[in-house]
């Protein structure tokens, strides 16, 4: 898109270029997968404007993930907030994963950015409110009364973590329709760590 036309249409050219880039990126993940990386000549390319105008905008390679991230959630409208409520464990699972699910190519994203030694975004953006609301919940008898709140979070997170990166392979592996496995799997989240709450003994007993 020109200047001239796309001030006619009301979007400020470098917001029009930055949208192509990011469509472009998330557009090569989906095609090629997270291994292959992202090269920025190649990104420029497959979004039809110079080199020079992406490390404009981004300045790197890493700021270009970053970016993509961003659009694809503000695209998906995904909420990345903790639910507040009360919540049994299981439940705050499977609310987990159903936003990781929705987020697209984000996490995708993420994982290559960490792959690539970046410290940003978090995994757990929200660990310190998550805490908080597991104290409050296992106080109330929703979470097992465990004594290590911290390594709970993290066994959870690597649980919706690891299912969705790898819900397609898995779908493929078994035989069934990935959006039914989405669902079978998260029932089974939701049964076995509302289990895990119910079975578990008091500290100290």
């Amino acid at each position: 898109m020109s200047t001239k036309s796309a001030s006619a249409a009301g979007v400020a050219p470098e917001t029009g270029t930055a949208t192509r880039v990011e469509d472009a990126v998330l557009q090569m993940l989906e095609e090629q997968g997270v291994l292959t990386g992202i090269n920025l000549n190649e990104v420029a390319k497959a979004a039809g404007v110079n080199r020079t105008l992406v490390y404009h905008h981004f300045g790197s390679r890493r700021g270009l993930l970053r970016s993509a991230i961003k659009h694809e959630l503000r695209r998906r409208q995904v909420q990345t907030r903790t639910p507040s409520q009360p919540m049994n464990l299981g439940a705050r699972v499977v609310h987990a994963l159903r936003s990781l699910l929705g987020g697209g190519s984000s996490l995708r994203l993420t994982t290559l950015l960490h792959l690539d030694g970046s410290t940003a975004p978090r995994l757990m953006p929200n660990a310190e409110t998550t805490l908080l609301q597991l104290e409050r919940d296992r106080a109330l008898g929703l979470v097992p009364d465990v004594d290590d709140l911290p390594a709970l979070h993290a066994t959870y997170a690597a649980t919706v973590y690891g299912y969705a990166l790898f819900r397609e392979i898995f779908a493929r592996d078994l035989g069934i329709d990935v959006a039914e496995l989405d669902e079978r799997v998260m029932a089974q989240v939701e049964r076995l760590y509302d289990s895990t709450g119910a079975a578990a003994p008091p500290q100290g007993k």
